[in-house]
């Protein structure tokens, strides 16, 4: 048993739900961010930044909806 009292593949299982969650809502929001960038074809600090930033939003809302 898990400290969750699961078992540990379910609580793996679960686990790997929430970090697909993220990614797939950190993509969304830098998608969203990054529509009107001329060319973000090429690393800068700007498209870090906005990978950066949406990552850290997508956390905080799966941890506000998650609890």
């Amino acid at each position: 048993m898990s400290m969750l009292g699961l078992p540990q593949e379910a609580e793996r299982r679960l686990h790997d739900r929430f970090v697909s969650a993220v990614i797939i809502a950190a993509a969304i929001i830098a998608a969203v961010r990054l529509a009107r960038e001329p060319d973000i074809g090429k690393p800068s600090p700007r498209l870090f930044a906005v990978i950066a930033d949406s990552v850290a939003l997508a956390r905080l809302i799966l941890k506000r909806v998650a609890g």
